[in-house]
């Protein structure tokens, strides 16, 4: 007998996932910029923001998407709480297995979780400092998560079911008409996944506006439930302080001098004819927003540019203005 085209058509799941909760709460904790609303990111980012600016030297902080590769190896994924994530995790960390395909993440990205990976398999130290920061993060939220954020998601869960049931397109439950603007292939590989029954929809208690992930061709994208529409000046905040650091004409002018060659402080302050004190403050600013790459050479300290850096300024930029436009 033929299956009905209901019963042909794929699904798409939804579902709590405590690892992308906790991916959430490191990219709160780790940010360098303050949570005007966000109590409890606040005091996260006070409380674990110097420890995970310390953990890797990759100035990357709040990027995480190792420990969801680490969630994925434990089957732990999609689970509401970590009980089995973090009575796995030292196995996974010391497991050799390649990396997902990560379609989600860039080159660049995809390096980077690599090389995390690999310090944490080689590394006993590192995995126990690593273990320890996130079970103590997440001892932090875990009471707000059991009383609170577990329930609403799980109704949430319910809600959006029954609405794709109901034909409702995933993107309309997203509130987004593109997934990521900045990166537009994110449309493709989640509709893609949508189509062939492998996509996966995990509302967030503590989730910002929009995730995206893509482990070997599972899709999965999240939404944060506790995101309201922005106000204009919570954006303007937003967008000023991603791009503050480069609001003065002469710090901008000595990134573009590092981005053609690399120079010291001393050779900075001789070519612009500024005093060693004024140079070191802007390039505080500069190093604090991520936009300076340093190397020891000899006695001194040579500065570059970075482009990945410029690259996530404007990009965390450009994501805080796009949710300004009504869909």
């Amino acid at each position: 007998m033929p299956a009905s085209s209901d019963a042909a058509r794929p699904q798409i799941r939804v579902a709590s996932s405590a690892p992308i909760e906790l991916m959430w709460l490191i990219h709160w904790a780790a940010a360098s910029h303050a949570h005007p609303g966000f109590d409890l990111m606040e005091a996260l980012r006070h409380s674990f923001g110097p420890e995970l600016h310390k953990l890797w030297d990759d100035d990357r902080p709040q990027y995480s998407t190792e420990m969801l590769v680490l969630a994925h190896r434990s089957g732990a994924i999609l689970d509401p709480d970590l009980k089995r994530f973090f009575g796995r995790l030292e196995a996974a960390m010391q497991e050799e297995a390649p990396l997902p395909t990560l379609r989600s993440e860039s080159p660049t990205e995809r390096d980077l979780t690599r090389a995390r990976l690999e310090r944490l398999r080689s590394d006993a130290s590192m995995r126990k400092r690593y273990a320890d920061v996130l079970h103590r993060l997440w001892s932090e939220v875990q009471p707000e998560w059991d009383a609170t954020g577990r329930v609403a998601t799980a109704a949430e869960v319910q809600k959006w079911s029954r609405a794709l049931e109901s034909g409702t397109p995933y993107r309309q439950l997203l509130k987004v008409d593109h997934i990521w603007p900045p990166r537009p292939e994110t449309d493709t590989f989640s509709d893609a996944a949508a189509a062939e029954g492998n996509l996966v929809m995990t509302p967030s208690w503590f989730g910002g506006h929009i995730s995206v992930l893509e482990f070997d061709g599972i899709v999965y994208v999240g939404r944060g439930m506790q995101m309201g529409e922005p106000s204009l000046k919570q954006v303007a905040t937003e967008v000023s302080t991603h791009i503050k650091a480069l609001a003065d004409p002469t710090r901008l002018a000595i990134l573009l001098r590092l981005a053609r060659e690399p120079a010291s402080v001393t050779e900075i302050a001789r070519q612009f004819g500024l005093s060693q004190p004024t140079v070191s403050a802007h390039v505080q600013v500069l190093r604090e927003a991520g936009l300076l790459e340093e190397k020891t050479v000899g006695r001194s300290a040579q500065l570059s540019a970075s482009q990945e850096g410029l690259h996530k300024m404007f990009t965390n930029a450009e994501e805080s203005l796009i949710r300004a436009f009504r869909a």
